[in-house]
């Protein structure tokens, strides 16, 4: 089943639910707005070379690590809030990571935003660093944070490289 139509499929049920009833009229209006959205927003074409490979014992491992920092960091978060005497120091810093992908990059940076007290304010490649904002933790937390993150997302994580079998057909041009 090709992503197109998942997607209308998505949107059509979302559609349906949202009226709260499953009849002839809701179902074809949720196909003719899921066919609009799918038009006025065409989904990016996705080609091999954008593939992730996932390794499933370390993406088991990244994803109760990443459950674990959100139940402990919302307490913290939390009572940090709450506490009238407590001082928020919030601080950016600037966290240099190893991967070159920038799927991996936004990967990265999309749970470092789950993650209450921290949030990725920007990703660039070359160098390949995270601008990462702390609300309590100080510089050598958020180092040590991103690192193991890092590490956690490289090892679960890795993009697929596809060597392309087409012929070369760029024109040589003499220069003579």
């Amino acid at each position: 089943m090709s992503r197109t139509v998942i997607w209308l499929l998505g949107i059509t049920v979302v559609w349906v639910l949202l009226w709260d009833s499953v009849n002839l009229a809701n179902i074809c209006a949720g196909l003719l707005v899921a066919i609009v959205v799918l038009i006025a927003f065409p989904l990016p074409r996705v080609g091999p070379a954008d593939g992730i490979s996932v390794h499933p014992w370390p993406f088991i491992k990244l994803c109760s690590v990443v459950l674990r920092d959100l139940v402990v960091s919302n307490v913290v978060v939390s009572l940090l809030i709450l506490n009238p005497r407590s001082k928020i120091t919030s601080r950016v810093v600037e966290c240099s990571v190893s991967t070159e992908s920038p799927a991996l990059l936004s990967t990265m940076a999309n749970i470092i935003a789950l993650s209450p007290g921290l949030m990725a304010i920007q990703a660039t490649r070359l160098p390949n660093t995270l601008l990462v904002h702390s609300l309590c933790l100080d510089e050598a937390s958020v180092h040590r944070r991103v690192a193991d993150l890092d590490r956690l997302v490289s090892a679960a994580l890795q993009p697929v490289k596809h060597t392309s079998s087409l012929p070369d057909r760029t024109r040589k041009v003499d220069a003579s």
